[in-house]
C-alpha cells in the first residue's frame, strides 16, 4: 500500500490497489505494459511497436481508493457491472456485424453506470474528483438519480485491440474525454459536449433507472478495435497503415 488522497473520499489515507474494471470482469491476471504516450508516438512503426519494460501482472489497476472506498464500491457496485461485463463476453461472441442490437435482461443499469463512472474517478488524478464534485456525489451515495446533462457516458463492445486507459484529455472534435477500452466493453465520460458522440451508444439515461437488477431492455452496440492509446481513435489496422 502506499499513502495519498483517496480520489472517492478525497481523505488523505493509505491507498490499496483498486482493480479497474474490477477482478471479476474479467481483470484478475491480466498482463500489461505501462507505456508514456510520448514514447509511443516517436515509433516509426505503431503497429508493430514493441514496449520496453516491466510487464506489469495481477490485473489493470492503480492505487487509488482507501480500504473503505475500495469496500463500498464492491458492496455496492461490483455484482452488478460483473453481470454487464458477462454480457458483453456473449455479446462478442454472438456479434454478426460491427453493429447489433441486443436484448438485455435482469440487469441493474442504475447500479452499472455507477460503477463505471467511479472507475473513471479512480484512474485519474485526486483533482478530477475536486473539479467535478457532482460525480463524486453521485457515486458516493447509492440512491442519487441526479446527474447533470454535463455529463455523457458512452458505450462499445472491445474485441480486438489494446488496452486504453486515456485519462482526461483533449480531442480534436469532442473537447475534453477520458476513455477505458478493457474487453469485453470501452467507455466514454464526456463532459460540457452537448452536442454529442453520434457514433457511440450513450447511456448517461440509466441514471433514470429504479435501482432493481430485473431490467430487460434493447441496446445497438458498435464493436470497435483499438489497436492505437489514441481516445476515440477506432480505425482498423488498414486505416492506421494507409495513414500512417
Amino acid at each position: 500500500m502506499q499513502n495519498g488522497i483517496c480520489r472517492l473520499c478525497q481523505k488523505d489515507k493509505e491507498l490499496s490497489f483498486e482493480h479497474i474494471p474490477p477482478k471479476s470482469a474479467f481483470n484478475k491476471t491480466t498482463r500489461y505494459f505501462s507505456v508514456p504516450f510520448k514514447e509511443f508516438a516517436k515509433a516509426k512503426n505503431w503497429l508493430n511497436y514493441k514496449p520496453k519494460g516491466k510487464i506489469n501482472q495481477g490485473g489493470l489497476g492503480y492505487h487509488s481508493l482507501c480500504e473503505k472506498c475500495n469496500g463500498f464500491l464492491n458492496d455496492n457496485y461490483v455484482r452488478p457491472y460483473a453481470d454487464w461485463a458477462k454480457f458483453g463476453m456473449s455479446a462478442i461472441k454472438n456479434a454478426k456485424s460491427d453493429y447489433n442490437v441486443w436484448e438485455v435482461t435482469e440487469k441493474n443499469p442504475f447500479r452499472i453506470l455507477k460503477q463505471i463512472i467511479a472507475m473513471f474517478i479512480a484512474m485519474n488524478e485526486p483533482w478530477f474528483g475536486k473539479q467535478n464534485p457532482e460525480l463524486l456525489e453521485f457515486v458516493n451515495n447509492p440512491e442519487l438519480k441526479i446527474l447533470s446533462e454535463r455529463y455523457k457516458i458512452y458505450v462499445y463492445l472491445k474485441s480486438r485491440g489494446q488496452i486504453r486507459t486515456t485519462k482526461w484529455s483533449g480531442t480534436n472534435f469532442y473537447g475534453q474525454v477520458c476513455e477505458l477500452a478493457f474487453e469485453p466493453f470501452g467507455y466514454i465520460l464526456n463532459i460540457d459536449n452537448y452536442n454529442g458522440i453520434d457514433h457511440l451508444t450513450e447511456i448517461s439515461g440509466w441514471k433514470n433507472y429504479t435501482d432493481e437488477r430485473n431490467h430487460t431492455f434493447d441496446i445497438g452496440l458498435y464493436d470497435y478495435p483499438t489497436y492505437l492509446p489514441i481516445p476515440t481513435d477506432y480505425r482498423t489496422k488498414e486505416e492506421i497503415n494507409i495513414n500512417h
